[in-house]
C-alpha cells in the first residue's frame, strides 16, 4: 500500500497521487497538469467550489476508470479502487469543512 493513499493521511488531510502510470486521475484519463492546474488559483489553491468540480469530474467518469482498470492486475485493481475512493472522500472532507486544497504539482 503506498502510505500516502491511507485513511489515515486522508483523515490529516493529505492525498499524493504519483504522476506516473499508477496515478488514479490518470485512470479517470484526467491530467493534473492540465485538468487540475486549471482549478488552481494564483496561489496553487483548489477553492471549495473547484474541488466540487473535480469530485463530479471524477464521479462522471467513474465508467470509464472501471474500463481503464478491468485489465489490471487483481492486486492492483485493488489499491486503485482504494486510491479513487480515498481521493473522493479527502474532496468530500475538504467540502464538508468549507476548506481550500493547497495543491503542488
Amino acid at each position: 500500500m503506498w502510505l500516502e493513499r491511507s485513511e489515515e493521511a486522508v483523515r490529516k488531510g493529505y492525498f499524493r497521487d504519483p504522476y506516473n502510470s499508477l496515478s488514479v486521475l490518470c485512470k479517470y484519463e484526467l491530467s493534473w497538469w492540465s485538468d487540475i492546474g486549471e482549478l488552481l488559483d494564483a496561489n496553487g489553491v483548489i477553492s471549495v467550489g473547484n474541488a466540487q468540480r473535480l469530485l463530479a469530474m471524477l464521479e462522471e467518469r467513474d465508467s470509464l476508470f472501471a474500463a481503464n482498470i478491468k485489465d489490471e492486475s487483481a492486486d492492483r485493481r485493488t489499491e486503485l479502487i482504494k486510491a479513487a475512493d480515498l481521493l473522493k472522500q479527502f474532496l468530500r472532507d475538504a467540502i464538508e469543512l468549507d476548506s481550500p486544497i493547497a495543491a503542488w504539482l
